[in-house]
């Protein structure tokens, strides 16, 4: 695996006149160096070394990859952001939610007033990097859908996600 350094940062502000200013951010990479590209969802060396292990328990060449699994009991807890049916959870309606951009995402998130709560599962997003494999995100809970708002989706991926988005939502506290 190449080890091409490389700058990691964070958008801070995108200007009228297309400019941007930016933040330099820490390289996170687990103990045999696979590059984290969103490291802002807990992870602990324990969680970065069983992402290690599952990588090699599925031969993993760095094509695209959404694995969930249950944690093993030296892991510590991650928080789960996840609130619907998806979850255990009744339907989360309207009212309960408001819509807020989260960071640098291009739309807005479905957001409800409740805590995120303690989960067993870890979810590891990963796959082609621009310069090697990566990973893109690994959190606590399940897999979800992308946004709605995600422009990557062909129409019927785009639907199922409005579907799914109707009636979950993510804690405020995540």
């Amino acid at each position: 695996m190449s080890k091409t350094p490389i700058a990691p940062l964070k958008l801070k502000s995108l200007n009228d006149d297309g400019s941007f200013t930016a933040e330099l951010v820490k390289e996170t990479r687990t103990p045999k160096g696979v590059l984290l590209a969103h490291d802002d969802h807990g992870l602990s060396t324990k969680h970065l070394s069983f992402i290690d292990s599952l990588f090699w328990s599925i031969q993993w060449d760095g094509s695209f990859v959404i694995l969930s699994e249950t944690m093993p009991d030296d892991c510590p807890d991650l928080m789960n952001a996840l609130y619907g049916p998806a979850v255990g959870d009744d339907p989360i309606q309207e009212h309960e939610v408001k819509y807020v951009k989260r960071g640098s995402r291009p739309g807005p998130s479905r957001i409800v007033n409740r805590p995120c709560r303690p989960t067993r599962n870890i979810v590891v997003i990963a796959g082609p990097g621009l310069h090697e494999p990566m990973i893109f995100t690994s959190f606590g809970g399940f897999p979800s859908q992308r946004e709605w708002w995600d422009s990557s989706m062909k129409p019927a991926e785009a639907l199922e996600a409005a579907a799914f988005w109707m009636i979950h939502a993510l804690s405020d506290e995540g």
